[in-house]
């Protein structure tokens, strides 16, 4: 794991522990947790253009629930006891399914012979 991706995982982790992530349902940890990968995803942009600064965040948010982002992490958690697991274990597997996901939505785009779902 690179130095970003420990980054990552650490802001999505500090994310969902203050949502109180055990008592959610999967639904508003799938959300929580886009959030807080989008957040970072700005933050890192925004850190590499010479002059600019995030000049500061709101309290973050989840994600709308209608976000196309949302359904392929809450079909992964509702097959998984993912309340046993920790932090640790669980946000690099969800954004390893998000990852994925994204992968082969964006190649199904431009190409109707994409990677099989359970690829």
């Amino acid at each position: 794991m690179d130095e970003t991706d420990d980054a990552r995982t650490s802001v999505v982790r500090a994310a969902l522990r203050s949502h109180g992530w055990r008592s959610l349902p999967a639904e508003e940890v799938a959300r929580v947790l886009i959030a807080a990968r989008d957040r970072h995803r700005i933050e890192v942009l925004l850190g590499d253009v010479v002059g600019t600064s995030d000049g500061g965040w709101q309290a973050l948010s989840p994600v709308d629930p209608d976000d196309i982002r949302v359904a392929p992490l809450t079909e992964f958690l509702s097959g998984r006891p993912w309340r046993e697991m920790s932090l640790r274990a669980l946000v690099p597997e969800l954004l390893d399914v998000l990852d994925r996901w994204w992968f082969r939505w964006q190649w199904r785009l431009g190409d109707e012979t994409a990677p099989a779902d359970d690829a």
